[in-house]
C-alpha cells in the first residue's frame, strides 16, 4: 500500500474491531453459561429461589404453636412490654424442641441466658429512638450495685414480662 494513503492505518482500526467483537462474543457467552435461566423472572435476583425456600423445612412456626403447651408463660408474656418479641428469637426454632407433627417434646427448649441477648435490643446506642428503653449495661450494673456476669439480666428481671 502506498504509504501516503490516507487508508494505510485502517487495518488498526480492523484489529480494534475484531478484538471488540471477541470481547462481546466472550462476554454473551460468559453470560448464557453462568447466569441461571430464571434469573430476573420476578426482580433482581433468581425466580427459582421461591420454589426452593418452599421447599425447605418450617423452623418457626409463631408463638401460638409456643402456646399450645406452655399457655402460663404465653399469657405473661402477651400481657408484657416484650409481646413484640417472638418466642423463638430468644429460644431457638421450635423444632429443635417439639415434633412438629404430633406435637411431642423431643427435647428441652434451648434458652439464651445471656446479657448479650437483652443486649441486641438494649443496648445504648446513638442510632436508637431515644424512647426506646435502652441502658449502657455497665453504668446500669454500677447503679444496681450488681456484677457484670453473663446471665446479669436475669438476676433482677424476668425476661417474659421484665418490669
Amino acid at each position: 500500500m502506498d504509504p501516503e494513503s490516507p487508508l494505510i492505518h485502517t487495518k488498526h482500526v480492523f484489529r480494534a474491531a475484531i478484538l471488540l467483537l471477541a470481547v462481546i462474543g466472550s462476554l454473551l457467552l460468559g453470560r448464557s453459561l453462568f447466569v441461571p435461566d430464571t434469573w430476573g423472572e420476578f426482580g433482581w435476583y433468581r425466580g427459582a429461589a421461591v420454589a426452593e425456600h418452599r421447599a425447605r423445612p418450617v423452623r418457626h412456626l409463631g408463638d401460638e404453636s409456643c402456646a399450645m403447651c406452655h399457655d402460663a408463660e404465653f399469657a405473661e408474656h402477651a400481657a408484657g412490654v416484650h409481646a413484640a418479641v417472638r418466642c423463638e428469637l430468644c429460644h431457638g426454632p421450635l423444632v429443635l424442641h417439639a415434633n412438629l407433627e404430633d406435637g411431642e417434646k423431643i427435647a428441652d427448649m434451648p434458652v439464651r441466658r445471656s446479657r448479650e441477648l437483652c443486649e441486641l435490643c438494649h443496648r445504648k446506642l446513638d442510632a436508637r429512638p431515644a424512647s426506646f428503653p435502652q441502658i449502657d449495661v455497665r453504668e446500669h450494673l454500677t447503679e444496681q450495685g450488681a456484677d457484670l456476669t453473663p446471665d446479669a439480666c436475669f438476676d433482677c428481671h424476668d425476661p417474659h414480662s421484665p418490669y
